[in-house]
């Protein structure tokens, strides 16, 4: 076997699927003077280096590829506008507190966008506190999953995270 890099003195070595269907996933070898071709003392040194792109096919090929969420947020806390925006970050703080992992959106965007960010990156709900919502004091909670919403007060977090908690 012949690694492609002149600096190697000795010993190399290339990993590889047992069915050579894939090129390496990884190589490397013995360089005695890697050190000392770059201005340094004569070390000697054994070394490989593993490609991602290699490891993310053989997992694919072998079904071994985890299923890991987009993001840890429970609920994505809205922002319509720029008047809204504390309360929006008030409301994640608090949700915070209270043992949620919450996101805010931090652009003022339609609706439509924001619930698609939230359903593409596996949050479940979504606390809408628009200019509607805001002036009957409750928030509108959107499960994601279950296509359903329901209101809660704005002044009984408690219920919220019961909500959330509790699906």
């Amino acid at each position: 076997m012949v690694r492609g890099l002149d600096y190697y003195t000795g010993t190399v070595m290339e990993g590889r699927d047992r069915n050579g269907e894939f090129r390496a996933i990884f190589g490397g070898g013995r360089y005695d003077n890697l050190l000392s071709d770059v201005g340094g003392d004569r070390i000697p040194g054994v070394g490989f280096a593993m490609g991602d792109m290699v490891i993310g096919l053989v997992a694919q090929k072998f079904g071994r590829i985890p299923a890991f969420r987009t993001s840890p947020a429970e609920i994505l806390v809205t922002n319509f506008n720029e008047a809204g925006l504390p309360e929006a970050l008030k409301l994640a703080q608090e949700l915070r507190a209270a043992g949620l992992c919450a996101e805010w959106y931090p652009e003022a965007v339609k609706l439509d966008k924001q619930l698609k960010y939230a359903d593409a990156t596996g949050v479940r709900f979504a606390a809408i506190v628009g200019p509607d919502e805001a002036a009957r004091g409750v928030i509108a909670v959107k499960d994601l999953q279950a296509r359903t919403q329901q209101f809660t007060p704005r002044a009984d977090l408690s219920a919220l995270v019961s909500m959330i908690r509790g699906q």
